[in-house]
C-alpha cells in the first residue's frame, strides 16, 4: 500500500518535471524568435486526455520497465546464488569420491544426476523470473492499448457529433438556395406572360 502511494507521488513528480521542462524549453523557443508552445501546453487535449495524462502515461510506462528490471535483476540474483550453492555441493561430493572403482562411479552418477537436477531448477528459476517481467510489460503495453483505444473512440464520437451538425447546416443551405430558385423561377414566370400579351 505504500509503494503504491510512493509510486503515485513519484509518478506526479516526475510528470511535474517533464511538464516543467517542457515549458521551460518552450520559453526558450520562444526567446530565440520560435513559436510559444508553453502556454498552448495547458490547453492540449486530445479526446478526453490532456498532456498531464499523457505525460503521467509515460511515467508509468517507464515505471513499468524500471520494475520489469528490477525482477529480472532479483530474479537472476536469487539464481547465481543458487547457482553458487549448487557449485558448492557438487565440489563437495566430488572431495568425498574415494575407494574402489566401482564406488567411485556410482558416486559420480549420482553427483552428476544431481547436477541435472540442479540445472533443471535453474531453468525453472530463470523462465519463472521471464515470466514475472514478461507480465509486468505486457499489463503496462494492455493499459496503453485500452487507454490509446478510448482515446480514438472517443475521437470518433466528437467526430460524428460535429458531422451532423456540419450536415444539417449543409442541407440547410441547400434548401434554402433551392427555396431561393423557386421563388426566382414563380417570380420571373409572371414577368413573361405579361410580355407575351403585348
Amino acid at each position: 500500500m505504500a509503494t503504491a502511494k510512493s509510486k503515485t507521488k513519484a509518478a506526479r513528480k516526475s510528470a511535474a518535471k517533464t511538464k516543467a521542462a517542457v515549458k521551460k524549453k518552450a520559453a526558450s523557443v520562444k526567446k530565440s524568435g520560435g513559436l510559444d508552445l508553453g502556454k498552448y501546453l495547458d490547453d492540449v487535449k486530445i479526446g478526453s486526455f490532456n498532456i498531464d495524462d499523457v505525460l503521467a502515461g509515460t511515467n508509468r510506462n517507464m515505471e513499468a520497465i524500471a520494475d520489469a528490471n528490477r525482477a529480472i535483476i532479483d530474479g537472476y540474483t536469487d539464481i547465481a546464488k543458487r547457482q553458487y550453492e549448487m557449485l558448492k555441493d557438487l565440489l563437495d561430493e566430488l572431495k568425498k569420491l574415494g575407494g574402489g572403482r566401482s564406488d567411485v562411479a556410482k558416486d559420480l552418477k549420482k553427483v552428476v544426476d544431481q547436477a541435472r537436477k540442479d540445472l533443471q531448477i535453474l531453468q525453472k528459476m530463470a523462465s519463472k523470473t521471464n515470466q514475472q517481467a514478461q507480465r509486468i510489460v505486457k499489463k503496462r503495453t494492455d493499459a496503453n492499448i485500452k487507454a490509446w483505444k478510448k482515446l480514438v473512440q472517443d475521437a470518433k464520437k466528437k467526430v460524428s457529433k460535429k458531422a451532423p451538425a456540419k450536415k444539417k447546416a449543409a442541407a440547410k443551405k441547400k434548401a434554402a438556395v433551392k427555396k431561393k430558385a423557386a421563388t426566382a423561377k414563380r417570380k420571373a414566370a409572371p414577368k413573361k406572360k405579361a410580355a407575351a400579351k403585348s
